[in-house]
């Protein structure tokens, strides 16, 4: 079934955000180690390799990367939620200050990372409504006997 659920343009969609969140990690790995330590850029740094490693697997089909995909973009929906609130209700939090450190400023990257979790969450509806779709187009043919 995620085969169908994840036609090429949605597969595209999700490799595209996982490409995005890549590029943004890769590009602040060297200025976190400079700024921050060695540790905080090797963490950006996996997850820079990670987000390359689920993109090309997305596009390749791979079973569980589509399944983090679908996980991972329904969870964006909170992550909407959550970044609106902090845009509303600006917190000065650890995270804030690593922010400051590695020179961006913390709205900013709250309006990115609303901008990039609505983009998610659109792409989760998509996978819902296809979804949807292709499971009631099996039980208008008869072809599925049991839920899965």
């Amino acid at each position: 079934m995620f085969a169908e659920v994840f036609h090429r343009p949605l597969r595209i969609g999700v490799a595209v955000l996982w490409l995005m969140g890549a590029g943004l990690a890769g590009a602040t790995a060297p200025i976190a180690a400079s700024r921050l330590g060695v540790r905080s850029g090797l963490v950006f740094a996996v997850v820079a390799v990670a987000g390359v490693v689920f993109a090309v697997s997305t596009l390749r089909r791979k079973r569980w990367a589509l399944a983090v995909g679908l996980v991972g973009c329904g969870g964006q929906i909170f992550g909407v939620v959550g970044t609106v609130w902090e845009l509303v209700h600006p917190l000065d939090t650890a995270k804030s200050r690593e922010l400051q450190a590695l020179g961006v400023d913390p709205a900013l990257a709250v309006t990115i990372n609303l901008v990039y979790s609505a983009a998610a969450a659109v792409l989760f509806g998509w996978m819902a409504i296809r979804l949807i779709r292709i499971r009631a187009a099996r039980r208008r043919s008869g072809s599925v006997t049991s839920p899965e």
